[in-house]
């Protein structure tokens, strides 16, 4: 097998050129001083210390930009992603013990270990070429649990910001009441530092998109805190980082019973980032024209995340603010992100002594500026004027997203995508055609009366005929006196769409109603006729166009005969003609 099956990047290296790297550069000088404070941040949403945010920006982000599909999707620790290693945490028990009673060195194993565990899962993903099952998760559902995320993160960061102190309960309500009922026991410091940093940050973003402006503000805020020695006024710092370098991290003991605990939370964990990871692959390879293999992408991801649990990093996906950064800043190929990694060391030197000095506050700070930009009212609108199905799924995905653990909301999530993508294929389109339609232009001047044209668009199955025979149970009071179905918008027939419409025309035959299909695709004919479901009608009743039906439908009802109800189809002669009964008449 060709090495590059093995080795993707190869194809990059092969045809790189000076122009590629001068761009890859760039791009990765500007993008890593963003980085580095935001996985900071979102180390600190997943509960754990910044430190473990950096180290998953260094060997996971040169891994997964590697092994996987896009040349610019930047991988690592994520809100969405923090948020449900969060909920992990705090609800799950390992052994009997809870994960959130155990000190922070005892704790970790267990994080790295559903980090690998991710890891594993979606590289088995990948490798199943599952990369586009989860195209199935709905838009609505991505909208609904990341304002829902938004909403659970800004509660979490209130006792940061406000600079409350004491064990805080789970949950957005319990947080939120929590926080609410200590109101008088405001550090105004802490809440001092935080508006700052939000201030700064904004202020600072209007010089150039590329200019670090989450980096410069976090500098800023701590320099003031250093001066003004806020810790002697109880504001909570960071501290030193123990260690700079990326030690390498072993998961818990393989324990069956361990793994057990850690597969759900991990499981939750790599649908989550599976999906985010391919929606922004499609999206940012869609705006350049590139070719996007999904299911490769999930071998990359994948293999961060195990990069990830074996150095001391926590899991994360594809982030499009840095995949965003990455474009915007002139990348040109997957280099730019392996650049970017690898310039997240020199720059963890260079500030490493400075981050004891940084005030939590500030990344509290940050973290709701992010928040705000999670929330997309636009898409918001959109779910809930769109249809009732989509408002529906939006607001229990949402709703699951604040009441329930976060993983839990994932599977719901997932749930309500794949029931309405059922509920959308078994209800494909069926409607019957008004006379001023457009496609009735095609009729013969002497089109006759009493012919009903259904036009069924989609998958032809069950629901299908179960919508049509609906629709003529309600029109009985008006009965057709022939059938038209235009089934060349029919993209897909089973064998249970093909049994229902055996069925279909055997009652209408009984009901001595004929029944033209309009066939155009070979592959839905060829179906078909390996169902007999075209043995039951004459040639006379199968037509490709919809201009050929209703001509056929027409000089059928023209040569229709019927005496003390029994009908009969005539030939030009006028004789019956033997294949009356196959025509349904």
């Amino acid at each position: 097998m060709h090495a590059a099956a093995f080795l993707p990047f190869l194809d990059t290296l092969h045809q790189y050129s000076l122009r590629d790297l001068k761009g890859d550069l760039m791009a990765a000088l500007t993008l890593t001083p963003m980085a580095i404070p935001q996985v900071m941040a979102y180390a600190l949403i997943a509960g754990v210390h910044p430190q473990y945010g950096i180290y998953a920006a260094i060997l996971p982000v040169i891994i997964a930009a590697l092994w996987g599909s896009s040349r610019y999707l930047v991988a690592g620790p994520t809100n969405a992603i923090s948020m449900v290693l969060f909920s992990s945490i705090a609800t799950l028990s390992v052994g009997g013990v809870a994960l959130a009673s155990l000190p922070p060195e005892a704790r970790m194993p267990y994080i790295f270990g559903m980090a690998l565990l991710c890891g594993l899962i979606q590289v088995g993903m990948g490798l199943a070429r599952l990369g586009e099952l989860v195209n199935f998760i709905s838009h609505s559902v991505m909208v609904g649990f990341a304002t829902g995320a938004a909403l659970l993160i800004g509660t979490g960061q209130l006792a940061t910001v406000l600079g409350l102190s004491g064990p805080k309960p789970a949950g957005f309500f319990p947080q939120l009441g929590w926080a609410v009922a200590r109101l008088d026991q405001v550090n105004f410091w802490s809440l001092g530092l935080a508006m700052l940093t939000i201030i700064l940050c904004l202020a600072l973003r209007r010089i150039s998109r590329r200019f670090p402006a989450t980096l410069a503000a976090l500098i800023l805020t701590g320099l003031v805190g250093y001066l003004l020695d806020v810790k002697a006024y109880g504001v909570a710092l960071v501290g030193p980082i123990p260690e700079v370098i990326p030690p390498l991290s072993l998961p818990p003991s393989l324990d069956i019973g361990i793994i057990n605990d850690l597969f759900m939370p991990a499981l939750a964990i790599a649908l989550l980032g599976a999906v985010e990871s391919l929606a922004m692959g499609k999206q940012l390879a869609a705006v350049k024209g590139d070719h996007f293999d999904g299911s490769r992408e999930l071998i990359g991801q994948g293999l961060g995340n195990v990069a990830a649990g074996l150095t001391s990093g926590i899991a994360g996906c594809g982030s499009l603010t840095r995949s965003a950064v990455m474009i915007a800043s002139g990348g040109r190929t997957r280099m730019g992100t392996v650049f970017s990694g690898l310039l997240a060391l020199p720059l963890l030197l260079a500030v490493a002594p400075f981050m004891s000095w940084l005030p939590m506050p500030a990344l509290g700070g940050i973290l709701l500026i992010v928040c705000v930009q999670m929330i997309n009212m636009e898409s918001i609108r959109l779910c809930l004027t769109a249809t009732r199905i989509d408002r529906a799924v939006l607001l229990l995905t949402f709703a699951s997203t604040l009441l329930l653990d976060l993983e839990r909301a994932v599977f719901i999530g997932v749930l309500a995508s794949l029931i309405l993508y059922v509920y959308k294929t078994a209800h494909p389109r069926v409607r019957r055609l008004a006379p001023q339609d457009p496609l009735m232009q095609y009729a013969p001047p002497n089109l006759p009366p009493g012919i009903a044209v259904y036009l069924i668009e989609g998958t032809l199955f069950f629901g299908a005929i179960h919508e049509l025979e609906r629709q003529l149970e309600e029109e009985d009071r008006l009965p057709a006196r022939l059938i038209l179905l235009h089934l060349t918008r029919v993209f897909w027939v089973d064998a249970t769409g093909a049994h229902a419409l055996s069925q279909f025309l055997e009652r209408c035959h009984a009901r001595s109603i004929p029944v033209v299909l309009v066939v155009g695709s070979s592959n839905v004919r060829d179906v078909l006729r390996r169902s007999h479901v075209l043995e039951q009608i004459s040639d006379g009743f199968i037509a490709e166009t919809i201009r050929d039906g209703l001509c056929m439908a027409a000089d059928l009802l023209h040569r229709i005969h019927c005496r003390d109800g029994v009908c009969a189809l005539l030939p030009d002669t006028g004789r019956p003609d033997a294949n009356a009964r196959k025509a349904g008449t």
